[in-house]
């Protein structure tokens, strides 16, 4: 994406995308029921850390419309 202008239409796409992911997620979670305590608590930390990623690509791309916005 080096030449192109990220436009808001494009930011909007990544935004479907992250939310689309919280039908893995939830399967995910549904899974950790059948999992040992130990294997079922390394799955919910990797759970937790996407969430934290996942909130952290939010923030950031409701930044950039932001900026979109005012230009």
């Amino acid at each position: 994406m080096e030449n192109e202008k990220i436009t808001i239409a494009y930011v909007m796409q990544k935004i479907d995308q992250i939310m689309e992911g919280t039908t893995a997620l939830r399967e995910g979670i549904a899974m950790l029921e059948h999992l040992d305590e130990g294997a079922a608590i390394a799955a919910g930390n990797m759970v937790e850390a996407r969430e934290k990623t996942n909130q952290q690509m939010l923030a950031l791309l409701n930044k950039i419309i932001e900026k979109l916005e005012i230009n």
